[in-house]
C-alpha cells in the first residue's frame, strides 16, 4: 500500500513538473511572442568585473534595428557596443560607467552604424543589477528613433530657418499671449526695446519694456481689441529712443490663432519707416521751396516735351493761373520762334549727349507777349529702374534786373573807357607838344648859336686862304731876288721849316674849310629836323627828314669799345614831295630809329647778333600813298605784347630807360594827324619792322 502511495505521489510530482514545464514553456512562448511583437528589441547582457560584455538574450527586433541576427549576438560574433557611432561612444561609455556605479537607470539616445553602413538613431533604456560574483546584468529595451530624430532635425532646421528669416527681415516682429505677455520676438525687435537677445523678451510686458505708461496702455488696449474682434489693426507709432532720436514705425497687430482657429494671442509686426518719413519731410520741404521760388521750374516728357508740372513762380512769370492746366503745353510754347530754333538745333542735341544744357534765352509772356530775358538750364531725369533718361527738368531764372544792371554797367564802363582814352590822348598830346616844343626850341637855339660863329669862321677862312697865298707868293719873290739871305734869317727859315709850313698851311686851311662846311650841314640838319619855322603842313622831301634824324643819332651808330658799329642800309625809292607836318614826322623817325638802336644794343649785350643792321626803305605804294619801313635784325617783339605797343605808357624797357610814350605819340602823329597807318611786324629772334604809310596829299 505504501508502495502504491509512493508511486502515486511520484507520478503526481512528474505530472506536476510536466505541467509546470508546459506552463513555463507557454509563458516563455508568450514572452517571446511579446518580445518579438514589441517595437524595438529587448536584450539582456552581462558585463564582468573587468568590463567584458556578453549577450544573454536578445529579441528578434535586433534584425530590424541592428541588421544583426540573434545568433550572432548570442554567440558573441558582434556586440551591441561595436555598432555605436565613434563620435558618440565616449559619451555612452561615460554614462554607462556612471549608471553601473550608481545602479541607476541608463537612458541615452545615440547613433549606431549597421554592418551594411546604415546610420540609425536608437534610444536605449537599461536597468543594471549587480550579481554576487560582481558582474552586472543589464535588462534593456532598444528603440529605433531614426524617424523621430529626422523629424526633430527637420523641425529644428525649420525653426532655425524661421528664426533666420525673422532675424533677417527688416520688419520688427513680436508675438504675445492672450494676456499681452510677450512670448517672443526677432532680433530687430529685441534691438528696438534694448534687449541683447530675443529670448530675454519672453514673459515681458509693455509695462516692463522701455515704453511710457501711456504708450504701454494704448498697446495693451489695441491688443485686446484685436483679439476680441479678430480683425487686424494698422497704425503709425512714434517711438522716442533713449538717444533722443525719433523713429516712425508702421505697426500692424494681427490675431494669432491655433490650428483650430482659436485666438491665442496677437502677432505684432512693425516696419521702421523713419527714412521714408524723413524723405517725405525733405520732399515736402523741397516742394515748398520749389513752389515758393520765383524761378520757373518745370518737368516735361523727354520724348515730346509735353509739360507735366510747372511751379507757381513759373506760372506767374509766363502769365498762367494757379488752376490752369499745363498738360496741353510744351516747353517750347514759352519761347519765341528764334529761341525755339536755337533750342532744337543746338541745346537739345547737347542735352541728349551730355544730360544738360544752358543758355541765355527769352521767355514769352503768354498774355502780353513781352520777351523776358532768362537764364535757361535744363537737365535729364533718369528712370530709377531702367537708368534711361525719361523726363526733362527746366530751371529758368528771370534775369531782367541783371540785364538792366549789366547794360547800365556797360554804358558806365564805356563812358569811363572813353573818358580814360580822352584823358590819355590829352596827356599824350601834352607830352608830345611839350616835348616837341622843348626839342624844337633847343635844336633851334643850338643851331642859331652855332650858325653865327660857323659863318664867321667859314667867311674868314676864304680871306685867310687868300692871305696865305699872297704871303707865299711874296716869300717866293724874296727867295728869287735874294737867294742868299742873312744868316739869322737863314737860321729862322731852317728852324720853322718854311717850305713844309707853306705847303701844310694850304692843307690846314682846306681841312678847316671842310670842318666848317660839315658844321654848316649839321646846323642845316638840326633846322630840318626841328622845322620850327614850318609849323604848318607843307610838302617836304621825306628822305631829308630821315637823313637829318640819322645825322642827329650818328653818335649812337658809331662803334664803341664794347659794341660794333650799326650798319645803316638805305633803300630809298623815288618819292614825290609829301604834304605833312615835317617836324612831327621827323619825331616819328626819331622814335622808331631810337627803338631800333635800343633793340640792337640789347641783342649785342646778350650775344644774339654780331652784325647789327638797320634797313630803311621807302616806296610809292600807289598814286596816293608812300610807305617808309624801318627794320632791324634785333631780338624782336613777343606776339603776346604786340597789340599793346601803341598804348600810352606801355614799355618793355627797364625803369629809367623808357616812358612808354614814344610809340604812342608816333601812332597819334601818323594816324590822327596824317590819316596814315603805323604797323609792326615782328617775331622773337626775327627782328622788327615798323611800317609807316601816309597819304601824299592831306585833305
Amino acid at each position: 500500500m505504501s508502495t502504491y502511495k509512493g508511486g502515486a505521489k511520484q507520478a503526481m510530482d512528474i505530472l506536476r513538473s510536466q505541467q509546470e514545464l508546459a506552463d513555463l514553456q507557454a509563458s516563455e512562448a508568450r514572452f517571446q511572442k511579446l518580445a518579438n511583437n514589441l517595437p524595438g528589441m529587448i536584450t539582456q547582457f552581462r558585463t564582468t568585473v573587468d568590463g567584458s560584455p556578453s549577450t544573454l538574450y536578445v529579441s528578434s527586433g535586433c534584425i530590424d534595428i541592428c541588421e544583426v541576427s540573434v545568433e550572432d549576438f548570442l554567440s558573441g560574433v558582434i556586440q551591441f557596443e561595436d555598432l555605436q557611432h565613434p563620435d558618440d561612444r565616449p559619451r555612452i561609455q561615460q554614462a554607462g560607467i556612471y549608471a553601473s556605479e550608481k545602479l541607476m537607470l541608463f537612458k541615452e539616445e545615440f547613433r549606431i552604424i549597421t554592418p551594411s553602413g546604415n546610420l540609425k538613431w536608437v534610444q536605449v533604456t537599461s536597468q543594471p543589477e549587480r550579481q554576487a560574483d560582481g558582474s552586472t546584468i543589464w535588462d534593456s529595451i532598444i528603440l529605433d528613433i531614426t524617424d523621430r530624430k529626422q523629424a526633430e532635425q527637420e523641425l529644428q532646421q525649420s525653426q532655425q530657418f524661421l528664426r533666420l528669416l525673422l532675424d533677417n527681415i527688416p520688419q520688427l516682429v513680436f508675438w504675445k499671449d492672450r494676456e499681452s505677455n510677450f512670448m517672443g520676438c526677432n532680433t530687430n525687435g529685441a534691438k528696438l526695446v534694448g534687449l541683447e537677445s530675443p529670448d530675454m523678451i519672453v514673459g515681458q510686458t509693455d509695462y516692463t519694456l522701455p515704453f511710457t505708461v501711456e504708450s504701454a496702455a494704448q498697446n495693451v488696449e489695441r491688443d485686446r481689441r484685436v483679439m476680441e474682434s479678430g480683425q487686424s489693426d494698422l497704425h503709425t507709432m512714434i517711438h522716442q529712443r533713449s538717444d533722443g532720436s525719433t523713429r516712425w514705425l508702421d505697426t500692424r497687430k494681427t490675431p494669432l490663432r491655433d490650428l483650430d482657429g482659436n485666438v491665442i494671442g496677437v502677432l505684432v509686426t512693425l516696419e521702421d519707416i523713419s527714412d521714408r518719413k524723413l524723405a517725405e519731410i525733405e520732399v515736402q520741404k523741397l516742394a515748398s521751396v520749389v513752389e515758393n521760388t520765383t524761378d520757373f521750374i518745370s518737368i516735361a516728357n523727354i520724348d515730346d516735351g509735353q509739360m507735366l508740372y510747372l511751379n507757381a513762380g513759373g506760372r506767374q512769370l509766363v502769365g498762367l493761373g494757379i488752376t490752369d492746366t499745363v498738360k496741353n503745353l510744351h516747353l517750347s510754347d514759352f519761347h519765341s520762334r528764334e529761341d525755339r530754333a536755337k533750342i532744337q538745333e543746338t541745346l537739345m542735341p547737347h542735352l541728349r549727349q551730355y544730360g544738360y544744357a544752358s543758355a541765355e534765352l527769352h521767355l514769352q509772356h503768354l498774355i502780353t507777349q513781352v520777351q523776358i530775358p532768362v537764364e535757361w538750364n535744363i537737365f535729364t531725369i533718369k528712370d530709377p529702374n531702367t537708368g534711361q533718361p525719361s523726363y526733362i527738368a527746366a530751371i529758368i531764372r528771370d534775369i531782367s534786373d541783371r540785364k538792366r544792371a549789366e547794360a547800365e554797367l556797360n554804358q558806365r564802363t564805356a563812358e569811363l573807357e572813353q573818358t580814360l582814352k580822352e584823358l590819355k590822348n590829352t596827356q599824350t598830346k601834352m607830352v608830345q607838344s611839350e616835348k616837341m616844343s622843348g626839342l624844337g626850341q633847343l635844336v633851334a637855339g643850338v643851331a642859331h648859336e652855332i650858325n653865327n660863329p660857323v659863318n664867321f669862321i667859314y667867311g674868314n677862312l676864304i680871306h685867310a686862304h687868300n692871305y696865305a697865298k699872297d704871303l707865299g707868293q711874296l716869300l717866293e719873290l724874296y727867295q728869287k731876288h735874294y737867294p742868299d739871305p742873312h744868316a739869322e734869317i737863314q737860321e729862322q727859315i731852317e728852324e720853322i721849316e718854311l717850305n713844309f709850313l707853306l705847303e701844310d698851311m694850304h692843307n690846314l686851311l682846306a681841312s678847316m674849310q671842310v670842318g666848317a662846311e660839315r658844321i654848316q650841314k649839321i646846323v642845316v640838319s638840326l633846322r630840318t629836323f626841328s622845322r620850327m619855322d614850318e609849323a604848318d603842313m607843307k610838302s617836304v622831301n621825306i628822305h631829308d627828314g630821315i637823313d637829318s634824324t640819322l645825322m642827329i643819332l650818328q653818335h649812337r651808330l658809331k662803334a664803341r669799345s664794347d659794341a660794333s658799329i650799326i650798319e645803316i642800309i638805305k633803300a630809298y625809292g623815288e618819292l614825290p614831295l609829301v604834304e605833312c607836318y615835317a617836324g612831327q614826322l621827323n619825331q616819328v623817325f626819331m622814335n622808331l630809329l631810337s627803338n631800333a638802336i635800343d633793340a640792337l644794343e640789347e641783342s649785342l649785350e646778350i650775344g644774339q647778333i654780331h652784325s647789327p643792321r638797320i634797313t630803311i626803305s621807302t616806296a610809292l605804294v600807289n598814286a596816293k600813298e608812300v610807305m617808309i619801313q624801318i627794320s632791324d635784325n634785333g631780338i624782336g617783339i613777343p606776339a603776346e605784347i604786340q597789340h599793346r605797343l601803341f598804348d600810352p605808357f606801355f614799355t618793355t624797357k627797364p625803369v629809367g630807360k623808357g616812358t612808354g610814350m614814344g610809340l604812342s605819340i608816333s601812332y597819334q602823329i601818323v594816324v590822327d594827324k596824317h590819316g596814315g597807318k603805323l604797323e609792326c611786324v615782328s617775331g622773337v629772334e626775327q627782328g622788327s619792322t615798323f611800317i609807316v604809310t601816309i597819304p601824299i596829299h592831306q585833305h
